[in-house]
């Protein structure tokens, strides 16, 4: 009898790294033949339609549901919050999904940072979390950019949910890594229970080309996150036209940049040169990375860059920042370059390499194909997974768990019925 498997993800969009990790985790466990997954969303927005609202009257009298929503050719459980506008609520548990999550055999966690896994702490069940990243590091961006009030607001938010982050990365029986960055940031926390477990790429779906190549520079992304550090990107290309007499365009796929970022494209001369192309997905996106001259990436913190083994896949050289993660993936004058966070001249200087050299990019995406296929793929990077489930599911079982909580303050312990 197969298994059921609850992929749990703080992702409500269901769009960009975290989408893709889920659907190749996902793939994996239907593929095996020995599990059955199935998704469940939480409620990340303070406007979210599942939850109970302080500033919207209307809902007060409605407990958070869980909904049944569509996503691609399948349907997924979405699960509203008490108090959606205040972050901490989302983390804690309530009644209807601490019931929804008890039925499954195992629960896994697919989220972005850690804190979200404290909504299972009444579950006894085992419990993985696969994280990207930890708290500080992805909100730093948000903690020094944008708004007074913003800022405020994330230098308020970082350390209460610190404090969740430290429970949560305690409460889980495995603690599944990104890469070798994320697996260094949570180990002083968990120990030895801490594995490197990374997303695999659909190899079959990006592959490199066997005609001849486009002109134009490839850069996927979220582009308005302050994290992906769009402007350091259009300063570096700026500079190179300013140095070269001939320069491949830039595409952006992805979210589009801050309007800001877009006003600044333009003072920089650069609107002729820079298509933005809005998000793609599929083969429509494979065959973009396919036909690239090669890749770049100028973020200032990654868990991973899962776009960085989308490309090399499609056999791309790929220039990125040293910002965690893509240090895991790339190596240095081997399949990319590796540059400097947030320095323009080392990353224009990197870009310039290979759009002068053909051989040297021609080689170092050879290499990142090949690192993909051995490291990367589906089968290698699933098996990580099913084996841990395995051993589990066989030798672990959740002894010390606390009942369900009791008490009447819904706003504290985060309780409530689907209406």
């Amino acid at each position: 009898m197969k298994k059921r498997v609850g992929l749990v993800t703080n992702e409500a969009s269901l769009v960009g790294g975290l989408a893709t990790m889920l659907r190749f985790l996902y793939c994996t466990l239907e593929q095996s033949g020995r599990y059955e997954p199935e998704v469940i969303s939480l409620g990340t927005s303070a406007s979210d339609r599942a939850s109970l609202q302080l500033r919207a009257p209307s809902t007060w009298n409605n407990a958070p549901r869980i909904e049944n929503l569509p996503w691609h050719d399948l349907m997924f459980r979405h699960a509203g919050v008490w108090a959606s506008e205040i972050e901490f609520q989302r983390y804690k548990p309530r009644r209807n999904l601490t019931e929804l999550l008890q039925g499954y055999d195992l629960i896994q966690f697919v989220v972005g940072c850690p804190p979200w896994v404290c909504v299972a702490e009444n579950i006894s069940r085992p419990i993985l979390l696969w994280t990207a990243t930890t708290t500080r590091p992805d909100r730093e961006s948000q903690m020094r950019t944008g708004s007074l009030a913003r800022r405020v607001w994330s230098n308020l938010m970082v350390p209460i949910t610190e404090h969740y982050e430290r429970r949560a990365l305690k409460m889980a029986d495995s603690v599944l890594a990104l890469s070798e960055y994320t697996r260094a940031a949570v180990e002083p926390i968990v120990g030895d229970k801490v594995l490197l477990a990374s997303c695999g790429v659909d190899t079959d779906l990006f592959r490199p080309s066997r005609g001849p190549k486009g002109d134009y520079i490839l850069c996927v992304a979220r582009f308005w996150d302050p994290r992906k550090n769009v402007q350091l990107l259009l300063e570096a290309y700026a500079l190179l036209k300013q140095r070269l007499p001939r320069i491949p365009d830039l595409y952006l796929i992805g979210d589009p940049p801050s309007a800001q970022s877009q006003q600044d494209l333009q003072s920089l001369g650069l609107g002729e040169n820079v298509r933005m192309l809005g998000p793609r997905q599929g083969d429509e996106l494979a065959q973009l990375y396919r036909d690239a001259q090669f890749f770049v990436l100028s973020s200032n913190e990654e868990g991973l860059g899962i776009v960085i083994l989308e490309a090399m896949a499609s056999g791309l050289p790929v220039v990125t920042t040293a910002c965690g993660g893509p240090a895991s993936v790339v190596k240095e004058g081997e399949t990319g370059f590796l540059t400097p966070t947030g320095d323009v001249a080392a990353l224009a200087d990197a870009i310039e390499k290979l759009l002068t050299q053909p051989e040297l990019r021609a080689r170092m995406g050879a290499a990142g194909r090949k690192r993909v296929e051995t490291q990367f793929s589906f089968a290698a990077a699933g098996k990580v997974f099913l084996d841990k489930y395995d051993e589990l599911l066989r030798n672990s079982s959740r002894s010390n768990i606390q009942g369900p909580p009791t008490g009447d303050d819904r706003l504290s312990n985060g309780e409530g019925y689907a209406a």
